[in-house]
């Protein structure tokens, strides 16, 4: 289970196992209602799990930890997640006489018989034993494997798809396993995982997706993620003098998600920072970039409060934080562990849980903030609204707030003197992706059906933008560097962005 927050009100999710019989639900609910709960959410497919029933529970701490005792105690709450019917597992043993008997007790109870057995030795205290496990009746399933979890480490290989009488049960421990390898997750960190991927197929399915579609987009969302840390982290990286005093550099990494930081001779003025997750190879392109990056003044902007453009906010902690009082908001409450603006909508929730999950996302500390606007500007607004200015070097930008389109406090940031504009999410060069990067932005429109809060005012405000690009391009008489939140620079020609030179 995972605790969330709704209006101050805590809301917990219970990741329940519950029996494959009538009443099971009645039960649960039964518990909830003597405690003072009140059921949010739920969320039950038998055939994509038949005893994995997700509830999101809305009640005082106190009741919600009531309610967790007692489902624990008639056997719904557990440390695995229920599993199939015909299975290839593999064991992790210690490598002592006698370990692999409890596990052959266990078989022997629930009268499963082995189809096939493996193990040798790999240097380590421990054995891997792969078994191939027939089982007749799937009841006992998620049974038989909480106890061989008291006992070992287990995970699952493979299974028989071809069995009719096969659901599809192994999709959440499957994908709990995997993600708990790859990014090393902790036991509730994976169960939350699981929570809000249920969460993703829950919405999906009522639109009439497939559910194995569901998980693999999921899959590959997290395994691209993954693909690129490390060695494989190599973001495309370019510098161009934009005026007399300012350098701009551009840091476009493979999943996008660009950090662009504005150099002068006193200090370095950052334009948002990236995934988290990737928060070790960005410190080191920084200080590689600049060799007296420890001592430089520093000041950071953000278009807007998704984890993709905040990811080192918590990270460079020498630096003043610039944004606006709605921005502000969404990283408080992100702080206080509540919904943020974007995750208070239902189909965003479970993605932009999932990239904090998976990329380690922290908020930063609220006490480093420097707010861009006062408090005249309205809570609601369909313009695109001038709120501020803020200098670099010889660059002076007007700093203007979105109604909210792509996300509550979206920003845009124009310099007129220089033809230069940084539009966020608000207007990105999609046709100037690289193949990976195109790959990697094709998942979220799908797991969140939208990137956008509003899909009607993102495209209201994204004329807008293009509208305040040729006022501007009038005025100067010079065509403006278009610097988006993802993809290269661009320009805007007969109304459309093409790659710049």
């Amino acid at each position: 289970m995972n605790d969330d927050t709704s209006v101050g009100i805590p809301v917990r999710t219970f990741v329940t196992n519950v029996p494959d019989k009538a009443g099971a639900f009645l039960l649960a609910n039964r518990i909830i209602l003597q405690n003072g709960g009140n059921i949010m959410r739920v969320s039950y497919n038998k055939a994509v799990d038949l005893h994995t029933m997700f509830i999101d529970v809305q009640g005082s701490t106190r009741s919600l930890d009531a309610i967790s005792q007692q489902l624990q105690a008639i056997g719904y709450l557990g440390n695995c997640l229920a599993e199939t019917q015909v299975m290839m597992v593999e064991l992790k043993i210690p490598d002592e006489p006698g370990a692999l008997y409890p596990v052959l007790k266990i078989l022997d109870r629930y009268d499963i018989n082995i189809s096939y057995i493996n193990s040798s030795p790999n240097g380590t205290p421990y054995q891997n034993f792969r078994m191939g496990l027939l089982i007749e009746n799937p009841k006992v399933v998620k049974l038989l494997l909480d106890d061989i979890s008291e006992h070992c480490p287990i995970d699952i290989l493979e299974y028989d798809a071809s069995e009719a009488s096969l659901d599809n049960t192994i999709f959440y421990i499957r994908l709990a396993n995997d993600m708990q390898k790859m990014f090393y997750l902790s036991a509730e960190r994976t169960m939350e995982f699981i929570s809000e991927a249920n969460r993703i197929l829950q919405l999906l399915q009522d639109r009439g997706e497939n559910p194995q579609k569901v998980f693999d987009y999921i899959h590959r969302f997290a395994a691209f993620i993954k693909r690129y840390e490390g060695e494989q982290f190599q973001p495309d990286v370019n510098s161009r003098q934009v005026s007399a005093q300012v350098t701009l550099h551009t840091i476009e990494p493979p999943c996008g998600s660009n950090t662009y930081v504005l150099e002068t001779q006193d200090e370095l003025v950052l334009i948002d920072t990236g995934f988290a997750v990737y928060a070790r190879e960005m410190l080191a392109l920084l200080r590689r970039l600049f060799p007296d990056w420890a001592q430089r003044k520093k000041r950071i902007f953000i278009t807007h409060a998704d984890v993709d453009h905040c990811g080192l906010l918590n990270v460079i902690t020498d630096a003043e934080l610039w944004l606006n009082r709605k921005s502000a908001e969404s990283l408080r409450l992100q702080w206080l562990n509540q919904p943020d603006f974007r995750e208070r909508k239902s189909f965003c929730m479970g993605y932009s849980k999932l990239s904090r999950i998976i990329t380690s996302y922290q908020p930063p500390e609220q006490d480093r903030f420097y707010l861009i606007d006062d408090e005249t500007t309205p809570e609601e607004h369909e313009d695109l609204l001038k709120i501020g200015a803020f200098t670099v070097g010889d660059l002076d930008f007007e700093v203007f707030e979105g109604s909210g389109g792509h996300l509550y406090g979206e920003m845009i940031f124009l310099c007129r003197a220089h033809s230069l504009i940084f539009t966020g999410d608000n207007l990105v060069n999609i046709s100037g992706f690289s193949f990976e990067r195109a790959e990697f932005n094709s998942l979220a429109p799908y797991l969140m059906t939208s990137v956008n809060v509003d899909s009607k005012r993102a495209t209201a405000m994204r004329r807008q933008v293009i509208s305040l690009i040729e006022q501007t391009e009038q005025q100067t008489g010079s065509s403006c560097l278009i610097l988006g939140g993802h993809g290269p620079h661009s320009r805007l020609r007969e109304g459309k962005l093409v790659t710049a030179e």
